[in-house]
């Protein structure tokens, strides 16, 4: 009777860890990731910065793997690069991080609209660049110049219990 009830028990436990680390997953991928492979890589590249406007540094985070073994590359060189219809062109170089396979880079773009994106990444200086498929970026229009506004909130306040602060400017009346 014991050993019965025991096994349900070990029975139920195995069936809860089992539901519980089925709704696990091991983390979701930063919004707006991509998915790009070259002949030797697999690069995942999303934009750090939300949203991406004109005149303010967009920070790209990539991640590059070797296609064939799916181990992350450390040491390789690369560049991220975009252009525009009327062929502005910004580019600038991928810096690595403390973590495996993963650089930075960040972009300033001159003008709001579509812009054709790509990668080009290399192993070391002795092997050639390869280049990602293109892919398009909506950049949208910069907010104005000088406009340095912290976001506010309305917050409720109860002015029964919170004491009102005194203001320091004015002489207090008799």
């Amino acid at each position: 009777m014991l050993t019965r009830a025991r096994r349900f028990g070990r029975a139920v436990v195995a069936l809860a860890t089992g539901a519980m680390l089925a709704g696990c997953d091991a983390g979701r991928p930063p919004l707006g990731e991509l998915r790009l492979r070259t002949e030797d890589f697999t690069i995942r590249v999303s934009p750090e910065t939300r949203p991406t406007r004109a005149l303010e540094p967009i920070y790209w985070r990539v991640m590059v793997h070797d296609a064939k073994t799916g181990l992350p590359i450390q040491g390789g060189q690369g560049r991220i690069f975009g252009t525009n219809k009327d062929m502005k062109t910004v580019a600038n170089g991928l810096e690595e991080t403390g973590e495996l396979g993963t650089y930075r880079g960040n972009l300033m773009f001159v003008t709001a609209g579509m812009w054709a994106m790509a990668i080009q990444f290399r192993r070391d200086s002795t092997q050639i660049l390869q280049k990602t498929q293109d892919w398009t970026q909506d950049i949208l229009s910069a907010d104005e110049p000088g406009n340095i506004r912290t976001p506010t909130s309305t917050r409720v306040t109860d002015t029964a219990k919170a004491p009102a602060v005194p203001d320091s400017t004015r002489k207090p009346v008799p």
